[in-house]
């Protein structure tokens, strides 16, 4: 068994795609055992990279998340673009008066 903290819901699967375990929103922030079949399913490695599942694999870990249960900064963050300026406009234009005056 497996012991995990987690910060949001989820429903892990197998190869089969049977459902081995259901994070409901009654177990967030709180410890609860899990099958370690969960290692399988991709959802849980990107469940760890952004910090909304936190395992305790020791007794250190275990006693951190007991005492602050947060969920860790993602891992890695996305990059973040700027926004372009807008263009400015080329070419002239002819003053008002100017065409008036014609």
């Amino acid at each position: 068994m497996l012991k995990i903290v987690p910060f949001a819901c989820a429903e892990f699967h197998d190869k089969s795609g049977a459902v081995i375990h259901t994070i409901r929103p009654a177990d967030l922030r709180v410890f609860s055992e899990v099958p370690e079949a969960i290692r399988q399913d991709p959802l849980f490695d990107m469940m760890l990279r952004d910090g909304s599942l936190q395992i305790a694999e020791t007794k250190k870990d275990q006693k951190r998340l007991e005492n602050d249960p947060k969920p860790k900064a993602p891992v890695k963050k996305a990059p973040t673009m700027k926004a372009q300026e807008p263009a400015e406009e080329k070419g002239s234009a002819a003053p008002i008066e100017a065409a008036e005056n014609k």
